[in-house]
């Protein structure tokens, strides 16, 4: 079988799609001897590492130099040109990590991560609404097969889209890569004491309600930091102006990219991440901190109550009051903490990066026959 990716989302900085989509490709190169697999990546002026990915005779790698904003205007708007194209050879499946089509392919498979751009488009980017929102249901309807990454996730596209297209819809959870990780320190000094806070500066991150709860923490624990780590995103301005008018921008330190060897060893070294979003299709830093056996408040959300079960303290994401209290409760409380600790070694057992992979690789030979 010959199977088709779009890998421009890991062809720099990767956040949570790019992670996803090399995950699964450092698997299937290293397990999976009987197909091949055919990666286009394009951008103006970056071009891809192939040391990323473990060495393979199954592997097909084009780079071209091909503007972002222009490849997806192509795929995305005019359909145009198939995937195959750029290969010369017709792919058996194209797997689009995004919730739209790529063209091309005999068999066509997408990943939703969640549905944020139709039901909360106030706390995304304009450019996921124009390029996801208007085809979203023509694209469930094209697809051979939906991944969902959680059951919320599922259900929100039955909702939007229809409920006959469930049997098309395949949920599997995320996995971590720290297991096959070893932890290294950055190269920048760590606060001795830190709160942890991972993923992009963005509004559905909730950041300024965070903000305003740690200011409240801070107050009575003036040595207690708060590390960002995560690149900037859209109207990350506002985040910023607020840290310095509020006082806090000395007790708040902002990292962005750092490796995933560095994460790792960032979350091992916090007392606990605070993951306050709004809106999720998932969370993975929470399962990266259960790899860490890091504590976690988090947003009392259904996908959260859904994955991660009681492994997270959880608090209204709506109150800054409530997470700070949140906030105190695992500060203070140490068999809290050390119960929270074990509740993550549990839940790394139940979502391991193996289950991810096996089970997207057995969803593509299903939906290819």
């Amino acid at each position: 079988m010959k199977i088709g990716y779009d890998i421009r989302s890991f062809l720099k900085e990767e956040s949570g799609i790019g992670i996803y989509i090399k995950n699964l490709l450092k698997y299937f190169l290293k397990k999976d001897m009987e197909n091949e697999y055919y990666l286009l990546s394009s951008s103006l002026k970056d071009r891809f590492d192939k040391t990323m990915l473990p060495p393979s005779e199954n592997l097909k790698i084009k780079d071209f130099r091909i503007p972002v904003k222009m490849l997806n205007y192509l795929w995305y708007k005019l359909k145009f040109p198939p995937l195959d194209f750029f290969f010369l050879k017709r792919l058996d499946l194209i797997h689009s990590p995004v919730p739209s089509i790529i063209p091309g392919g005999r068999k066509k498979i997408i990943t939703i991560h969640d549905t944020c751009f139709i039901d909360k488009p106030l706390l995304v980017m304009q450019e996921a609404i124009d390029y996801f929102k208007k085809d979203f249901i023509k694209s469930v309807k094209k697809a051979d097969g939906i991944i969902a990454i959680s059951e919320w996730t599922k259900s929100r596209i039955l909702d939007i889209a229809g409920k006959e297209y469930e049997d098309k819809i395949e949920v599997i959870y995320h996995g971590s890569d720290f297991d096959n990780l070893k932890s290294q320190k950055p190269g920048f000094s760590l606060p001795e004491r830190y709160l942890l806070f991972v993923g992009t500066i963005e509004p559905r991150k909730n950041i300024l309600r965070m903000i305003k709860a740690m200011k409240i923490i801070i107050n009575e624990d003036k040595d207690l930091k708060l590390l960002l780590v995560g690149k900037k995103g859209w109207a990350y301005k506002e985040i910023l102006e607020y840290m310095a008018k509020s006082g806090m921008d000395e007790s708040i330190i902002i990292t962005e990219y750092v490796s995933r060897e560095e994460l790792k060893y960032i979350y091992e070294k916090s007392l606990f991440l605070i993951f306050p979003s709004l809106y999720e299709g998932f969370g993975l830093p929470i399962l990266e901190s259960a790899y860490t056996e890091t504590p976690v408040i988090a947003s009392d959300i259904r996908v959260f109550r859904e994955i991660f079960r009681d492994f997270p303290v959880y608090f209204d994401p709506l109150s800054p009051e409530d997470m700070a209290e949140a906030i105190k409760n695992l500060l203070s409380d140490k068999k809290l903490y050390q119960q929270k600790k074990q509740l993550a070694v549990q839940l790394k057992e139940r979502l391991k990066l193996e289950y991810m992979t096996e089970n997207t690789l057995n969803f593509y030979k299903r939906i290819a026959k």
